[in-house]
């Protein structure tokens, strides 16, 4: 039996899944080298807090599609659980649909944002990382999000899940 060629969403989530674990990485390796330089030189290193905000920033906007797609997000379904498969699935599509709007909205929004920012010329107080930066990388991540959301909902719609 074959495999499917993956579609583009599937792809991009693996990329968005990828950089994802490596910020989770680099959050654990500069908390830990954090905590030796305190314990050994007697010094915190500049601006790691930042760092470790941007990171957990990345982590978390840029895995929420592969999250969604895995179905490892938090789900309540005591309710629907009682239901029949047809309506389980209506529901489901339903709250996909709900949220790709609002998730396209909050990416939308994020952009004005983000450019809003970057005329007033914002940075982080420490390290100076121009934000705009930051909020466009979230607002990527939700993009994807909104995609993947679609993608469940027309699947749904031609009779797939």
């Amino acid at each position: 039996m074959s495999e499917s060629k993956p579609d583009f969403v599937t792809r991009l989530e693996e990329v968005l899944k990828a950089v994802a674990a490596i910020s989770l990485i680099g959050m654990a390796l500069l908390t830990g080298a954090d905590i030796i330089c305190r314990g050994v030189f007697g010094s915190p290193i500049f601006g790691v807090e930042e760092l470790v905000a941007v990171l957990a920033v990345l982590t978390t906007g840029l895995a929420l599609s592969y999250t969604h797609s895995q179905q490892s997000n938090i789900g309540v379904e005591f309710l629907v659980s009682k239901f029949q498969k047809r309506t389980r699935d209506s529901i489901r599509c339903g709250t996909n649909t709900a949220s790709a709007i609002l998730f396209g909205i909050v990416t939308w929004r994020l952009c004005l944002y983000a450019e809003s920012l970057k005329k007033a010329g914002e940075v982080t107080m420490t390290l100076e990382i121009p934000t705009y930066l930051i909020i466009y990388a979230l607002g990527f991540g939700f993009a994807c999000f909104t995609l993947t959301l679609l993608r469940d909902v027309v699947a749904h719609l031609k009779g797939g899940k």
